[in-house]
């Protein structure tokens, strides 16, 4: 008789554990999605509004903005917040309309497709970066596959909107892949087409394993360049150089020499490049800053090495939320537990009635913290 009730006990069990399994299957799939599009009709709000400030500064100030007070007001409005829209991102041949946050990191991703801080904001000179899930949360990047050669995507930040062309990888094709840590796709120390878009995924679907690259090149002028606001106070970091990963990525004729010494080169003649860089631009915007690019601080070389605190951080999970994902995992299972013990002593019926609402309750926070502990794709 008591292997009759433990063989019941471990059926019971293995159903409700099959049952969790399967409702957090759909919660990935499905209900995150939902979340994301309320996330997303926020960020388009606060964007139109983030549009219509700067359009509204600018039309009330007749001189350009040569202060050091004025462009650092500039600066924040352009560099925002972690988790806060800063542009909006339309790919045609996705079918993707989407707000633009700032910041890779596991919530900053759940509201949209996510800007890696440490690039140049797009449409500036350099190599920008964007990070989006590929199956959930709204699923951005779902079809990033499909981007050929010659596709475009358009972006729009305060700065204006910036038109960028899918470039030509490996056997035609428009994307390829590397390893989550490969760091080397986000450089900046680009000898031909230096102003490029890079997107970010995870592949193949439903899996982290690796991600999925799109480069694509800036059409026409680059904006101004404006360095972040706590850009001075951040650590360095500089990048390891893979030159066959890259050279096979991206073709050898896209990059320069990446051996240590070019390394070691570009970095001692990094003083000595910035004034060209400066007149690049200058000349490019001669209309617009000729009397904000005489600034030095104000323009960030692009050959500079990058800070980098995760490869689409967003995209590898959050460890910070193992601990909750585990309480309330045990809190779930716990209530659960107390219900059976409480129907049989009392009434079925009634007892899984009272009990349901604070059970869906306590799981769809188990399934929140579980979400963002495990690898998101």
């Amino acid at each position: 008789m008591f292997v009759s009730k433990a063989f019941q006990a471990l059926g019971r069990s293995l159903i409700i554990l099959g049952g969790l399994t399967l409702l957090f299957v759909a919660y990935q799939l499905w209900g995150t999605g939902v979340l994301t599009d309320r996330y997303q009709s926020d960020l388009e709000e606060d964007f139109t509004e983030l549009i219509e400030v700067v359009e509204e500064s600018t039309s009330t100030t007749d001189t350009p903005k040569t202060s050091d007070t004025d462009i650092s007001n500039y600066a924040e409005l352009l560099w925002r917040p972690e988790g806060q829209a800063m542009a909006q991102i339309v790919i045609p041949k996705m079918g993707l309309t989407a707000t633009v946050v700032s910041g890779v990191s596991s919530e900053s991703l759940r509201r949209g497709p996510g800007h890696f801080p440490d690039t140049p904001m797009p449409g500036m000179p350099g190599n920008s970066a964007i990070a989006g899930h590929r199956t959930t949360w709204g699923a951005p990047f779902g079809n990033i596959e499909k981007l050929e050669p010659g596709d475009e995507i358009k972006i729009q930040t305060i700065q204006g909107s910036f038109t960028y062309v899918v470039l030509e990888q490996n056997a035609g094709r428009g994307n390829f892949i590397v390893s989550p840590n490969e760091f080397d796709v986000l450089n900046q120390n680009f000898n031909s087409s230096p102003n490029r878009l890079t997107l970010v995924s995870c592949h193949p679907k439903l899996t982290a394993r690796n991600r999925i690259i799109v480069v694509a090149e800036l059409i026409g002028e680059p904006a101004e360049s404006f360095q972040r606001p706590d850009y001075l106070s951040q650590p360095r970091f500089t990048f390891s150089f893979d030159e066959e990963v890259i050279a096979e990525a991206l073709g050898e004729d896209g990059f320069e020499d990446l051996s240590q010494g070019a390394i070691e080169r570009d970095t001692s003649l990094l003083n000595e490049e910035e004034p060209e860089v400066n007149t690049q631009v200058e000349e490019s915007n001669r209309s617009e800053i000729s009397d904000v690019s005489t600034t030095q601080e104000n323009l960030t070389p692009t050959t500079q090495p990058q800070q980098v605190s995760g490869f689409g951080e967003g995209l590898s999970g959050d460890r910070s939320a193992i601990t909750p994902s585990i309480t309330w995992g045990l809190a779930l299972i716990t209530l659960i537990m107390t219900t059976g013990f409480i129907a049989k002593r009392w009434r079925r019926w009634p007892t899984y009635f009272l009990s349901l609402a604070p059970i869906i309750a306590v799981m769809l926070v188990w399934f929140f913290n579980l979400d963002r502990a495990l690898p998101s794709y």
